[in-house]
């Protein structure tokens, strides 16, 4: 079976999951992306992928018309972003071989009547018809509405879970400091943990700071929290490797997504109308986590997490966890939870490929 991926924005780890499912589904999936994917896919070197970059300065319309016939003769085409670029090969009517899947992230803002909200235009092509909507992990699906009908797994995993020996407990807390995560219910809690704690903790904020509010709010609690605890965080960007690196390096992880999400005065909720990214750094690396009491999960990684509500519940797990390692015995229970997932991940795609747009 061939499958074609489409990734022309910057959602590489997207691409990647998708990329690694469709081999172990056992599909020869052709890649047609910017150089910033290509370079932070750690795909890069499968055999059983071929890669088609748009060279840099060179219009996306143009690459896709470069490679129309090898778009044509996919089986079926996944495009990750939905991006207005893709609107000529949507539009374009003589090329229907591939069965075309746009997987849509934010479907509040996918579905709405603003013309000027962000891909506006690919959105009315998919919704008119041009592509199958696909939402990125199944807990989004709703029975009897059709938009909501058609989905597979994001999160995937990768790498089995990893104990380590030493004198510090290591968190992370993955992904770019912005609105869409609350930063200061963790700081705040890491307050009231600190002077609680047996074990050396070091936390790692791993994602640029999106203001100068984020990295004022780590400096400021860095002396509240020491000595027990080290906070680290990036001023910039953090390359995939390094992101990937710190994370297979890790005990556990602190995901405090927010419930709810505004952008272009359109509000998205967590898990019911868009996912957050960090459960799949959470399953492609076995990580236990510490994760909000609202968010759903499938019930193959719920044990992998604890789930929180509120700073005092929240100051309490990273007390426990950190002081009695539970972080390490629920990596030794991951196994089969992470292969009943895996399972369910590759069902869902297998699901969608018998499908015909």
């Amino acid at each position: 079976m061939k499958i074609g991926l489409i990734e022309l924005s910057a959602h590489s780890e997207v691409l990647d999951s998708l990329i690694r499912q469709a081999v172990d589904i056992g599909a020869s999936p052709t890649v047609y992306t910017n150089a910033f994917c290509a370079e932070s896919s750690q795909t890069a070197e499968s055999a059983e992928v071929e890669w088609k970059v748009c060279p840099p300065g060179l219009p996306y319309a143009e690459f896709l018309e470069k490679y129309t016939s090898s778009i044509a003769s996919q089986d079926h085409l996944f495009i990750i972003t939905p991006v207005d670029s893709l609107c000529g090969l949507l539009s374009d009517t003589s090329v229907l071989t591939p069965s075309r899947h746009c997987l849509v992230h934010n479907l509040n803002t996918f579905t709405s009547s603003d013309g000027n909200r962000p891909s506006a235009a690919i959105a009315k092509l998919v919704l008119d018809g041009a592509a199958g909507v696909l939402l990125p992990d199944l807990r989004l699906r709703r029975t009897g509405d059709p938009l909501r009908s058609r989905a597979v797994n994001i999160a995937y995993p990768q790498h089995p879970p990893t104990e380590f020996v030493r004198d510090e407990v290591r968190c992370c807390i993955p992904g770019r400091m912005y609105s869409g995560r609350d930063h200061a219910e963790v700081l705040s809690a890491l307050e009231i943990a600190s002077p609680r704690l047996t074990k050396r903790l070091r936390v790692e904020f791993l994602g640029e700071h999106s203001t100068e509010d984020t990295s004022a709010a780590v400096e400021g609690a860095r002396k509240a929290v020491a000595p027990s605890v080290e906070l680290r965080d990036h001023p910039g960007y953090v390359p995939q490797a390094e992101f990937d690196r710190t994370l297979a390096e890790a005990d556990f992880l602190i995901l405090p997504v927010s419930e709810h999400l505004t952008r272009n005065g359109i509000v998205e909720t967590r898990g019911q109308t868009c996912v957050t990214g960090n459960i799949n750094d959470m399953v492609r690396f076995g990580l236990p986590s510490l994760v909000p009491a609202f968010y759903p999960l499938s019930g193959h990684t719920e044990g992998m997490t604890a789930r929180y509500g509120g700073i005092p519940s929240l100051a309490d797990l990273i007390v426990t966890w950190v002081n009695t390692g539970e972080f390490n015995r629920r990596k030794r229970a991951a196994a089969p939870g992470l292969a009943a997932y895996r399972t369910e991940c590759l069902s869902a795609l297998r699901e969608q490929l018998a499908r015909r747009h």
